[in-house]
């Protein structure tokens, strides 16, 4: 054995250093890859497809999708550069491109995580946490196949704009142990000794040359530090949360040079770290001033060494950086998206005050990711098993002891842990701190209690691979059982590509805002509201045209709205909330004329009734009293049984059911409806068929049934729900008297409909 492990070294060291952690980032790479692709055989399914084109999985993915084919105002974006440039370079469509990216990018944040592992000094123990992190299911909900969303940047980002500093620190400043050994041994007046070899190293003198040269100021080390703060600075770009991290980073690089810096060296690194801070927050700007330290120090000029080396940089130099820190604009964008996170039940309308001021229905109260979680969920969203969930939180703390460089890392798992109070999407950010507090400290536990011959770079990395197979197991399961197919049907989905063709370029669509901005990728047309315009008026408009049972209030609020522009802001510009009341009752009774505008489209689909509470919720509001009634919708996961005869339904198994009012079963190319309550014919003696219709409604539960062939799926309706706009125009024969003046009938799969607004 022994004289195995000397070959094995010998070959391994032909080779340069930096060859084995990259060979390693490879191997964590393909493993997260890998396990990722466990759930692609959950996606062979016929109806994940449209056209040979995958379903997408989340909402915002169409966004993206639709600005890589320069649609709507998520063209020029960087997410949707990159779906652009990710399809020119592999000749596919950008579509194909948002069901691929995703596990392709997120497995990235393995290889980051593994960087950590590394800059905290435990390269080997990288190889579990960066697949552990990468696989959290708080992160991985977000990243599965189909989720092209800006969440796969949204942790890599944080990750690598801390990663150069990181590695930095490790070479520079003392660990707070050290620190703690330092003033301990001043007030004792004891020898300070720290054991530890780096350590050693950075007590020994002064500041010297080095420093300045072959030092902390170093090309690689400013290139490092410059790099990482450009990532930081392009990341603003990507996502709102950005210029808080950005701002959080550099505040806590100073500190840590000030607190943890060598003495002798703390002006040498206070230069170094505006390398890092000035590009972090000027972009290319500061980019120039790396660049130009850079080359005066390779030059070595007299006057230029001796301003370095004096005050008046630094000093001037964080003196800047303090006031490009507060930006006025940050700070309110803060304000307001931790007032986005509040489950508030309106939204006042801007400008809103008075006596009667004008308030919307909040949307966020409806959004699952906004909801809050409990701290038991909060911890299985880290891992399934519990006890790593916990070892990994409690093992972060001695690492925040021994490496102040993760105190680059401790507002992620701040963020996740609020998500008890700010919603479920916050949670992922604490995979990677938690998966180092997992791993690094375990291996290293585990090493120490091993002989000293066994304390190797190769034990560790068994000891690494050892963990992994164990706290993975139970992802093999997980994975498939996670799969929640597309975010929109595929006859949904083709009936938005008929508007496409069928329709005039500057017409508006009509369509609950969940599916914009699938309408934006399928129709290339504008539509009424989307993920990103799904407040204030853009969520009541559309959701009262939807909820109501009133055919000429919902032609009529969207004849008004599209003679106002088809802008949902100006329908109820400068009222209050009883002009705005008042204004809804006459468009219900009175009958209006309106002038010309773009030809208005109302899409409905069997995929909308599943959100029927929310829309009539939004749709019901009441602006005097500021509060709406969702009306009733169930899915039944029970096993039904039904006869189309007599309207029967009941539970397989049980010998008694329920009498629905109407049954209406949805099957490939057909519609099939039953109404129980309006019979046809009767015997001939008008008072023993009116008694005997009495009897019948009296035995009926007001409960309307529709049962999906196709996916199995199986809804119960109340009376108000089944009589809405969005449910009735679904169902009813395009002849319809109650909706034929005001709606056109232009295309129809049973599972979405296309209406032309007469």
């Amino acid at each position: 054995m022994t004289r195995l492990r000397g070959t094995l070294s010998v070959c391994i060291d032909a080779f340069p250093a930096w060859t084995r952690p990259l060979a390693l980032a490879f191997v964590v790479y393909a493993l997260s890859f890998g396990m990722r692709m466990l759930e692609y055989p959950a996606w062979q399914n016929p109806e994940y497809m449209l056209d040979g084109e995958y379903l997408l999985a989340t909402h915002d993915a169409y966004h993206w999708i639709a600005g890589a084919e320069g649609f709507e105002f998520g063209a020029g974006h960087p997410m949707s550069e990159l779906v652009r440039l990710a399809a020119a370079f592999t000749g596919t469509t950008p579509a194909a491109v948002g069901f691929w990216l995703p596990p392709v990018m997120a497995s990235l944040v393995a290889v980051g995580v593994f960087g950590w592992a590394a800059a905290l000094g435990g390269v080997e123990a990288g190889v579990c946490a960066g697949v552990l992190a990468s696989l959290a299911p708080g992160f991985l909900a977000r990243t599965l196949l189909g989720y092209c969303d800006t969440d796969l940047v949204t942790l890599l980002f944080p990750l690598l704009m801390g990663l150069g500093p990181a590695f930095w620190m490790a070479r520079f400043m003392f660990t707070p142990l050290q620190v703690a050994r330092r003033l301990l041994a001043r007030r004792t007046g004891t020898s300070d000794v720290v054991p530890d070899a780096v350590a050693v190293m950075m007590t020994s003198r002064g500041e010297a040359d080095d420093d300045w040269h072959g030092g902390a100021l170093s090309p690689r080390w400013l290139a490092l530090l410059a790099g990482s703060g450009l990532v930081g600075s392009w990341g603003a770009e990507w996502h709102s949360l950005f210029p808080y991290l950005i701002r959080y980073d550099v505040v806590l690089l100073f500190g840590c040079i000030c607190v943890f810096g060598r003495p002798g060296m703390r002006r040498a690194l206070l230069v170094g770290g505006l390398a890092y801070a000035l590009p972090m927050l000027v972009g290319a700007w500061g980019l120039l001033f790396a660049l130009a330290l850079g080359w005066g120090l390779h030059r070595a000029d007299a006057r230029f060494m001796a301003f370095v080396r004096g005050r008046a940089l630094p000093v001037a130099g964080w003196c800047a950086v303090a006031v490009l820190l507060f930006d006025p604009d940050v700070f309110r964008m803060f304000l307001n998206s931790i007032a986005g996170y509040v489950k508030r039940s309106g939204d006042p309308s801007p400008g809103a005050g008075g006596d009667d001021p004008l308030v919307y229905p909040s949307v966020a109260q409806s959004i699952i990711e906004v909801q809050d979680l409990s701290l038991s969920e909060v911890l299985s969203y880290f891992h399934p098993w519990l006890w790593v969930a916990l070892a990994g939180l409690g093992g972060f703390v001695p690492l925040l002891l021994a490496r102040p460089a993760a105190f680059f890392l401790l507002p992620l798992g701040v963020l996740s842990f609020l998500s008890v109070k700010l919603g479920g999407r916050m949670v992922m950010f604490g995979a990677p701190v938690l998966a180092l507090g997992f791993a690094l400290p375990m291996v290293w536990g585990v090493q120490r209690v091993l002989r000293h011959d066994l304390r190797t770079g190769w034990v560790r990395l068994a000891l690494s691979a050892v963990l992994l197979v164990i706290v993975a197991t139970p992802f093999v399961d997980l994975l498939p059982a996670m799969t929640q197919g597309p975010i929109i049907n595929k006859r949904h989905a083709e009936a938005l590509r008929h508007i496409r063709t069928a329709t005039p370029e500057d017409s508006m669509v009509w369509i609950w805002w969940d599916w914009g901005y699938s309408a934006h990728h399928f129709a290339h047309r504008r539509t009424i509201a989307d993920g990103a315009s799904h407040g204030g008026p853009s969520l009541y408009v559309p959701a009262a045209v939807f909820s109501t049972a009133n055919p000429r209030f919902a032609w009529q609020l969207i004849r008004y709205t599209a003679e106002r522009g088809g802008i949902p802001g100006s329908v109820f510009e400068g009222m209050g909330g009883a002009q705005a009341q008042e204004l809804v009752h006459r468009l219900g009774i009175e009958k209006m004329t309106f002038a010309d505008a773009p030809r208005q489209y109302l899409v409905v689909s069997y995929d909308m009734l599943r959100l029927g509470f929310w829309i009539t919720n939004f749709g019901t509001w009441d602006f005097l009293s500021r509060e709406g009634k969702g009306y009733a919708i169930s899915s039944i996961p029970q096993q039904l049984s039904y006869s189309l005869d007599t309207g029967e339904v009941q539970v397989q198994g049980n010998t008694t059911g329920v009498l629905a009012s109407t049954i209406d079963v949805f099957d490939e190319g057909q519609l099939e409806r039953r109404d129980y309550i309006v019979r046809q014919g009767g015997s001939g003696n008008a008072i023993a068929d009116y008694a005997a219709r009495q009897r019948n409604i009296e035995s009926r539960r007001n409960i309307h049934f529709l049962f999906n062939k196709v996916t199995g799926e199986k809804l119960v309706l109340d009376d108000r729900l089944y009589n809405t706009v969005m449910v009735q125009l679904l169902l009813c024969s395009p002849d319809d008297t109650r909706f034929a003046p005001y709606f056109k009938l232009i295309y129809d799969n049973v599972y979405a409909r296309v209406y032309e607004v007469r």
